[in-house]
């Protein structure tokens, strides 16, 4: 039943960012999913900045709000060779400053890697000590695993 005032939704003391996270998308994104809320809040034992993060983040993982770049990475497997966890730290704590749109992909070989993330505006496919820079699903050009972020990022800026 429509109510003629905006709804807002939240899950109060969620905790602390590892968990409080968790029990907000599902709180929240189950309510959403079902059309019920107009507003929401996340409230995380942390700094405001890191809760706001969160509300875009729990919008974007249900396609309700376009707010800056989505990033997938892979959980690794066997053939990954290089330091994927902390490639992908790297990437996302850069992606804090951009504001654009923008699917990227940080995967962790270059067997599945692309065809993993072709749905991905641009990213990386990782190697030993090399990596694919990749934008649409096509091959760019093939990098130093030590320039893999950077030239991730200046193909963002291109975008």
């Amino acid at each position: 039943k429509r109510i003629p005032y905006p709804l807002h939704i939240g899950v109060t003391e969620a905790g602390t960012p590892r968990t409080g996270i968790i029990r907000s998308a599902a709180g929240i994104g189950a309510l959403l999913c079902l059309g019920i809320g107009d507003t929401i809040r996340v409230s995380l034992t942390t700094h405001p900045r890191e809760e706001v993060i969160a509300g875009y983040e729990i919008l974007k993982s249900l396609n309700l709000r376009r707010h800056g770049p989505v990033l997938i990475s892979c959980p690794t497997c066997g053939r990954t060779e290089v330091d994927l966890i902390t490639i992908a730290e790297r990437v996302e704590k850069e992606l804090l400053k951009v504001k654009k749109s923008v699917k990227v992909a940080v995967m962790g070989c270059i067997v599945n890697g692309p065809g993993e993330a072709k749905d991905a505006d641009v990213g990386i496919a990782c190697g030993k000590g090399r990596a694919v820079l990749f934008r649409k699903g096509e091959q760019i050009r093939t990098i130093d695993e030590k320039d893999a972020v950077s030239s991730l990022m200046e193909e963002i800026e291109r975008l």
